[in-house]
């Protein structure tokens, strides 16, 4: 038996209209994927003179790492080390909005100005909640117990940026190394490779 000839009342699908088909259904969803938001990004940094809030060189030992979106897991600072006790300064005016525990961590956190708020953990806080801060000025001691330092003792210094209501569960973590004045950043030195024409 051979196949049916087409006639009018059996159509056949052109190519042209097959094709046309299907780049419809791919240009639906290309931009249903353009339509999606992407994942949470880092804001630039509102500013950039903040002064460290240790003394000596800053040693990173955990960089930030910000999750890719608000409720992932992720390090929404950095740590950076050093000794027991070692005085911790104020990286840029402000008011003191807590100082206290926070889940049984001792906590200090201090508002910029303009949505900018910086928080620095396990500290014992040498200043109280509403007192003004200059640059500079002592504002806690570093203790031990931050859960994850790879050293005996760790700053986790972290960065803030309100960006919605007042809950404060949507504002932006920045990396707070991204605030400093530039005399004031770690220094990255590039390693070196073979064929460099170092030693």
């Amino acid at each position: 038996m051979s196949p049916p000839t087409p006639t009018a009342a059996t159509p056949r699908l052109r190519p042209s209209v097959i094709a046309t088909a299907a780049a419809t259904v791919a240009a639906a969803v290309v931009a249903t994927l353009v339509v999606v938001p992407p994942a949470t990004a880092v804001p630039d940094p509102p500013r950039r003179d903040l002064r460290r809030p240790l003394p000596g060189p800053v040693a990173v030992v955990t960089p930030f790492d910000p999750p890719a979106e608000r409720w992932l897991a992720g390090h929404r600072g950095v740590d950076l080390a050093a000794p027991l006790l070692t005085p911790i300064h104020a990286p840029a005016g402000g008011t003191v909005l807590f100082a206290g525990p926070v889940g049984g961590r001792p906590v200090l956190s201090i508002d910029h100005g303009s949505g900018l708020r910086t928080t620095y953990e396990p500290v014992r806080a040498t200043v109280r909640t509403g007192d003004g801060v200059t640059t500079g000025d002592v504002v806690a001691h570093l203790l031990t117990g931050h859960a994850g330092c790879p050293v005996d003792s760790c700053l986790h210094w972290g960065a803030r940026l309100a960006s919605g209501g007042p809950s404060g569960n949507d504002d932006d973590y920045l990396d707070p190394l991204s605030l400093l004045a530039v005399e004031d950043r770690p220094i990255r030195l590039k390693p070196t490779l073979p064929g460099d024409g170092f030693g």
